[in-house]
This record gives C-alpha cells, sequence and structure tokens, in this order.
C-alpha cells in the first residue's frame, strides 16, 4: 500500500481528479459572476474552462498516468493544441483587457486596427515558434535563415506593400490625427473615418469615401484641422478697383461677414487691404468658422453676398486689364432711370398716394439695389437708414430668428419695407430676409421722412400699412403656436402608445 502511493502515477492520478474538479467549480463560479455582472472576461473564463482545462487534462492523463511517451505523434498532437488553445487564450486576453474595454480618454482606445493586429500577429508568431520548437523538436536555426531569404524576396515584391505597413506604424507612433477628425493632404481633405494597416479612409465634404495609402500620407504634407480645436481662420479674396475706397470695400466686406451665421462673432472677422496691382487693389477677409465642414458652404456664401453687397455699394468687381481696353461701356441715362423709377413708385403701396411732384423727388434720391438669396434688408431691432420698393422677387418678414415660432409675412412686388418703424419713429420689430434673389429701389430714410411731413396722407397710409402686417404677424405667430402644442401632444401620445 505505501508503494502504491509513492508511485508517480497514483499522485498525478489524484492531483488531476481533485484538480480537475476544483478548477471546473472555480472557473464556473466565476463564469456565474461575471455573467451576473456583464463583465468582459466571461469569454476568457469560458475558453479556460471548456478547452484549454481539458486540454491540459488530458495531456496530463497521456503522459503521466499512461506515460506515453511524448515524442510519439498522438501527444505531440495533444500538446500542440494545447499551445494553441492557450495562444487563443492569451489572444482573447489583449482583445477584452486591452483594447475592447479601454478607457475613452486613453491611447488604448486610440490606437489604430494596425496598431492592434500587429500585435496578434507578433503573439501568432510566438507561439508558433514555441509549438515547432517544444513539441516538434525543431531547429528553428534553419527556419530562421530560410525566413531570411524568403523575406528579402518577398520585401522586394510587397516594396510597396510594406512601405505602406511601416508608413502606418510610424502615423501610429506620431499620431498626427485620430478618426473623426478633419485633415487634409496635398489638396485632398475630408473627415477620418478609419486607420488600417494599408492605408486612410477619409469622407470628404462631397460625401465620397477617399482611401489614401500611408505612403502617400507620409510624403506629403498633413493639416489637422481640427486641432488644437475644430475653429479655422478661412481667408478669401477679392479685387476691386483702383478707384474704389478702400475703406468702403472693408467695411463691406465686414457687413457681409456678420451676415453669415456660420462665421464666428470671437474672434472678430477683419478685412485688410494686401496689395496694389495693376488694374485693381487685391483684399482679404479673414474670417474664423466653427468646424472645416463649412468651409464650401461659408465661401459660396461669403463670395455670393460680396457681389451683391458690391452692386449695392457701388463698387464695382474689375475686369482684366486687356478686356477694358477693347470694351466700351455704355452708362444708363439718367433721365430715363428716374423715369423708370417714377413709374415704378405710382404703384408702391402706399407711394402711390403722393403727388407726381413728391414722387418725383423721391425717384431722383432712389437708386437700384440687388440682394441674393438670404441676405438680410431690414435688421430686427435697428432703424434702417433705407426705405426699399421691391421691384422683384420675394421677401420674408418674422419677428425672431425661428419663423415657424414667431411667425411670418411674405413680401413681394410694389411692398414697401422700412416704412413702419420710420414713420412711428422705433427701432424695427421685424427681421426681413430675401427668399429668392431679389431687386430693390432704395430711397434714403431722410427724403422719406421729409416726405412723411409734408403729406399726412402718406403717414395714414403708412400706419395703416402697420396695422395690417401687425394683424398678420399675430395671426401667424398665434397659428405657429397652435401648431407646436398640436405636435407636442402628438408626440406625447405617440410616445405613450
Amino acid at each position: 500500500m505505501t508503494e502504491l502511493l509513492a508511485t508517480d502515477w497514483f499522485i498525478w492520478g489524484i492531483c488531476l481528479i481533485l484538480g480537475f474538479q476544483l478548477s471546473v467549480v472555480l472557473l464556473g463560479e466565476a463564469i456565474y459572476r461575471a455573467d451576473r455582472r456583464t463583465l468582459p472576461v466571461v469569454r476568457i473564463f469560458r475558453v479556460l474552462r471548456n478547452i484549454v482545462l481539458p486540454l491540459g487534462v488530458l495531456f496530463i492523463l497521456l503522459t503521466r498516468l499512461l506515460e506515453i511517451d511524448r515524442g510519439s505523434v498522438s501527444v505531440r498532437l495533444v500538446e500542440t493544441a494545447l499551445w494553441v488553445s492557450l495562444v487563443y487564450a492569451v489572444l482573447l486576453v489583449f482583445n477584452v483587457l486591452v483594447f475592447e474595454n479601454a478607457n475613452e480618454a486613453s491611447w488604448r482606445s486610440r490606437a489604430p486596427k494596425l496598431f492592434q493586429d500587429l500585435i496578434r500577429l507578433l503573439l501568432v508568431v510566438i507561439g508558433a515558434a514555441i509549438v515547432l520548437s517544444v513539441v516538434w523538436r525543431q531547429d528553428l536555426g534553419g527556419l530562421v535563415a530560410a525566413l531570411g531569404v524568403g523575406s528579402i524576396v518577398l520585401g522586394l515584391a510587397l516594396q510597396e506593400t510594406l512601405g505602406n505597413l511601416m508608413s502606418g506604424i510610424a502615423l501610429f507612433f506620431e499620431r498626427p490625427f485620430s478618426v473623426d477628425e478633419f485633415i487634409s493632404v496635398g489638396d485632398k481633405r475630408g473627415r477620418v473615418v478609419q486607420i488600417s494597416w494599408r492605408s486612410v479612409h477619409l469622407r470628404t465634404v462631397e460625401g465620397n469615401l477617399l482611401v489614401l495609402p500611408n505612403s502617400a500620407l507620409a510624403r506629403d504634407t498633413i493639416t489637422n484641422f481640427s486641432q488644437p480645436t475644430g475653429q479655422q481662420m478661412l481667408r478669401l479674396s477679392f479685387g476691386f478697383g483702383l478707384d474704389a475706397p478702400p475703406n468702403l470695400v472693408k467695411g463691406m466686406l465686414l457687413e457681409v461677414a456678420r451676415e453669415i451665421p456660420q462665421i464666428l462673432e470671437d474672434p472678430e472677422p477683419v478685412a485688410v487691404t494686401c496689395e496694389v496691382l495693376q488694374d485693381r487693389i487685391r483684399y482679404e477677409a479673414r474670417v474664423t468658422i466653427e468646424d472645416g465642414r463649412h468651409l464650401p458652404t461659408v465661401t459660396d456664401k461669403f463670395t455670393s453676398a460680396v457681389w451683391y453687397a458690391a452692386r449695392r455699394a457701388g463698387i464695382a468687381l474689375p475686369l482684366p486689364h486687356a478686356v477694358e481696353m477693347q470694351v466700351r461701356h455704355f452708362g444708363t441715362d439718367p433721365l430715363e432711370a428716374q423715369q423708370d423709377a417714377k413709374t415704378l413708385l405710382r404703384k408702391a403701396e402706399g407711394i402711390r398716394v403722393l403727388p407726381d411732384e413728391a414722387i418725383s423727388r423721391l425717384a431722383a434720391s432712389s437708386d437700384r439695389v440687388l440682394f441674393g438669396a438670404g441676405e438680410q434688408l431690414l435688421a430686427l431691432g435697428e432703424i434702417s437708414r433705407h426705405v426699399f420698393v421691391i421691384t422683384s422677387g420675394e421677401a420674408l418678414g418674422t419677428q425672431g430668428s425661428d419663423p415657424a415660432a414667431s411667425g411670418s409675412i411674405h413680401f413681394g412686388v410694389d411692398e414697401v419695407l422700412g416704412v413702419t418703424s420710420l414713420a412711428r419713429a422705433q427701432a424695427s420689430d421685424t427681421r426681413v430676409v430675401a427668399l429668392t434673389d431679389l431687386a430693390a429701389l432704395r430711397i434714403p430714410s431722410e427724403t422719406v421722412a421729409q416726405a412723411l411731413q409734408e403729406y399726412p396722407a402718406l403717414s395714414n397710409q403708412f400706419a395703416r400699412i402697420w396695422q395690417a402686417r401687425s394683424e398678420v404677424l399675430r395671426r401667424s405667430a398665434q397659428h405657429a403656436a397652435e401648431s407646436t402644442v398640436i405636435e407636442a401632444a402628438q408626440h406625447g401620445e405617440g410616445s405613450n402608445g
């Protein structure tokens, strides 16, 4: 009996029976507790209990209890399976504990897929080397030499691919950008959506998917518009004639900048005179936008608005010098323009009650202006310096920034803007914006104020217009409020249902 207890196979058998049962119980309890708390390590415990532990028991059974030579094929196969399961468990630990549940602020959460793939590949190579050396008794020296020669051939064949790989590693450690940041590479720009071992994927402003190889990023200049913040300065260059007063041009550019909502007020927009050329003076508007995604929109809005603002201010956009030498300019006859203005004013609401003498005086001081869609004619809370008579196009008036919440009123041809605040000598309670490209006669407020003093009928007409428009705005605001209540009630019923 004493000899039996002293034999190796008996000791290993007892340890195997007790150790296997105890390990199954402990791992089962760990799986139960981790599953209740929805911990990610439950996957690791299951692999240990269901794969690694049984293979380990089988290997001990064959080598210690049955005493089968470790050089036999059956034992080597079991030992190989055991090592493979251990490598799989290590990979699972690496995935779950290092990257999948990493803190968002840590480097692990920002690590690109390239870096993770390289570490997994390294672990697999180490596991394969252990299996070949320990289990199958292979001399790795010859294998390493063969791999060295093969790697040279493979490196020459995959030179571009390996260049992308090395560039990807350099980008990971340097980290010039991260996912969801807006960058430009050369003349290409977009938002980063993926960083892989071979390339970087960008979502362009046009909505296309642009794939840039890592080697191309390593060769070109990278600009990160999201660092240190998403704000960026936009420089817009314009040329105006030599006879245009620089301060007038710069004031016009700043006025345009203040009307575009995507342009930030802090830091303030700046307009500067850059250089005097042969046929023009070049100016630059420097504005700050919140995000690089707004760049095409702001460029379009700003450039379009400058054209309309320049026309209203009487500032001509210069033609090339050679064209100016060949084109003869025929100006508009002032008498004909004044007669056209009188014809339009005779049809304008309110103003039509004036005698011809007063209408002629208004027409003589008026000029024609253009507004692009979205441009502001009257600002809320300000007394306008001009009165506008719409000759073509449409405009929208609101008592707040949101027409759906505060009510609105539409203006069309022959309607007059800016008279109600002038007649009451108060700041405008309505903001008016062009809905389409809009043409209007612009009359200085002083001229209209003089007509109000001389002709009480005009004042009565403007008072009537103000009352009618106030009633339209009141009803529109009431309708908007009722619609909001109905939508809220329907949304509440939908949520309860």
